[in-house]
């Protein structure tokens, strides 16, 4: 049987009964999709997996005693060749990166018609990876070239981009990555070189549009920077211990 033809074993989390018993007779009108567990919540369908054998696991965010996120990552522990969909009604641009990123395959918003949630099986199957156009990404770019970006810069020059955008000055981001002012200048000038900004304005924006940074608020910053001087002090401390 080829790979097209052959059945596709489906599990099923969702904690709404009526949306969860639409959704298990929907995909049971496919002849190439077979749905092996219907469950509640992440644990539940955690539980199932166990015992019984599954390709693709079409997955709600939002559900009791363990959601999806914590579900998405304890199944690519336990089960790592198990191809994740996640689908809610929420559709942030950054959180659907998040997930993606996390290891789920594809992201299907709750509006979406049934020919695509049963598409996104099919291909997620099949390829391994399926992009919704419900998602509205970003206008300018798609997801496989904001994750290509991303994964040419290191994980310091991240967070040095994330405080640029966060609005702090040289001298504040070189205290905090114990760098020198003259070092971070040459990073800021580094990192708008690479995302070919001609300006700080064009420079954040290039940023938000491919998901390299995510907008915080003033106590959101606050508190990064408290947890980061807490780290700081338990490394200091960690170095004299005998």
């Amino acid at each position: 049987m080829s790979k097209e033809a052959e059945i596709i074993q489906v599990a099923l989390a969702e904690d709404h009964a009526l949306v969860r018993d639409s959704l298990s007779k929907l995909l049971n009108k496919y002849s190439t999709i077979k749905l092996v567990i219907s469950a509640a919540n992440g644990k539940i369908l955690l539980d199932e997996m166990a015992s019984i054998k599954v390709d693709v696991v079409l997955m709600d965010l939002d559900m009791p005693v363990m959601n999806g996120n914590e579900a998405l990552e304890m199944i690519e522990r336990t089960h790592p060749k198990v191809k994740v969909i996640i689908f809610s009604m929420h559709d942030d641009p950054w959180m659907v990166y998040e997930l993606m990123q996390r290891g789920a395959r594809s992201f299907i918003p709750k509006n979406s018609t049934t020919q695509e949630m049963i598409k996104a099986i099919q291909m997620v199957h099949r390829v391994g990876r399926y992009f919704s156009p419900d998602v509205q990404w970003r206008d300018e770019v798609t997801f496989e070239e904001s994750t290509q970006l991303k994964l040419t810069f290191k994980s310091e020059d991240l967070e040095i981009l994330q405080m640029i955008c966060d609005g702090k000055t040289s001298e504040a981001i070189a205290e905090r990555v114990h760098l020198s002012k003259k070092s971070i200048d040459a990073k800021r000038a580094d990192l708008l070189k690479k995302l070919d900004a001609r300006s700080p304005i064009e420079f954040l924006r290039k940023c938000i549009v491919h998901g390299l940074y995510k907008a915080r608020t003033d106590e959101e910053i606050l508190k990064s920077d408290r947890a980061r001087e807490l780290e700081r002090e338990v490394r200091k401390k960690s170095r004299f211990k005998i």
